[in-house]
């Protein structure tokens, strides 16, 4: 079972998980796990979400109250499940029908909906890892939900800027930023009539791109009237990224408010990261972003936001 042990250097949780490291890379000559009709597949299905073999966190210890200034080790309870985007084996996003589309995110709410009301449950962090760069074990199309027992670094960071935002000025971070960037058009890639995608004024990546609900929203339960439309903004991205680069490659991740507490602030929103420096060269994260945790971007956002405007 995999433990949680407290860095107290950063102020933070880490997951150690030996049984991870043993988790296979698929073989090309073997069965597609994920394909219908495996073990874990079967019946008739579009979109499916199962338990991952190899988790970083198990149920089976029960809720564990983590105290920072108290607790340095606890078992690490949680939840890991695989959400399979499509029964088709080379499906991916860019190549869905609007329907297709429409069940992935049904089915990416039905998962946050379910793990989001569990005991002990702080964050449900869903995200996509896409592309050998990344490191993907399995290319069938597929994301994955973590279900964690704390608010993970990068969000809490998040809700403190933004709550600071707020008591200071009743303005929300995300409203600020779809204003600013629908005013200054030259980073907005494409707009819709609910959500903006941008490569953000403040991009820590030559590519980052965000993706902002024009509505403040906490979480994807309120834009369930309008999860067509953000698939299409997604694929509408992801088509961008595989007319643009050699190799399609990226991690997206949803930005939605934690499990527990009222935080009026909180504006749901979507990131996505492609490895890479330009169409065929990767961007290395070395000393200075490893290090130090400061981000060195060697391009201009309104350059590449005019890049992945003219790859569709």
């Amino acid at each position: 079972m995999g433990r949680l042990r407290w860095n107290p250097f950063l102020g933070e949780w880490v997951i150690m998980t030996p049984k991870r490291a043993s988790r296979p890379f698929q073989d090309p000559n073997q069965s597609c796990p994920f394909c219908p009709g495996s073990q874990e597949t079967l019946g008739k299905w579009n979109a499916l979400t199962i338990d991952n073999k190899f988790p970083a966190l198990s149920e089976e210890p029960g809720p564990f109250p983590l105290q920072d200034d108290i607790v340095i080790e606890g078992p690490a309870y949680g939840f890991c499940k695989v959400i399979i985007t499509s029964p088709k084996h080379d499906e991916q996003i860019e190549d869905m029908s609007e329907k297709q589309i429409h069940h992935v995110m049904k089915e990416y709410l039905r998962a946050f909906e379910e793990l989001d009301s569990k005991d002990g449950i702080h964050y449900v962090a869903q995200f996509e890892n896409r592309g050998r760069s990344i490191g993907v074990s399995l290319n069938h199309p597929h994301a994955q939900v973590y279900a964690l027992p704390f608010i993970p670094p990068r969000i809490q960071r998040e809700i403190e800027q933004a709550k600071k935002k707020w008591d200071a000025e009743k303005r929300c971070l995300v409203c600020e930023a779809v204003e600013n960037e629908t005013k200054a058009k030259d980073r907005i890639i494409r707009e819709t009539a609910n959500f903006i995608s941008c490569v953000p004024f403040f991009a820590r990546l030559p590519y980052e791109v965000h993706i902002y609900p024009k509505r403040h929203v906490p979480s994807l339960i309120e834009l369930q009237n309008h999860l067509v439309e953000l698939g299409l903004l997604i694929q509408d991205t992801v088509k961008r990224y595989a007319n643009f680069f050699d190799e399609t490659a990226y991690v997206m991740i949803m930005h939605t408010r934690p499990s527990k507490g009222e935080l009026p602030y909180w504006h749901f929103h979507m990131e996505l990261y492609p490895p890479w420096r330009d169409k065929t060269r990767r961007k290395y994260l070395a000393g200075i972003e490893e290090g130090t945790g400061t981000y060195t971007n060697d391009s201009v956002p309104e350059l590449t936001a005019k890049e992945l405007r003219e790859a569709i």
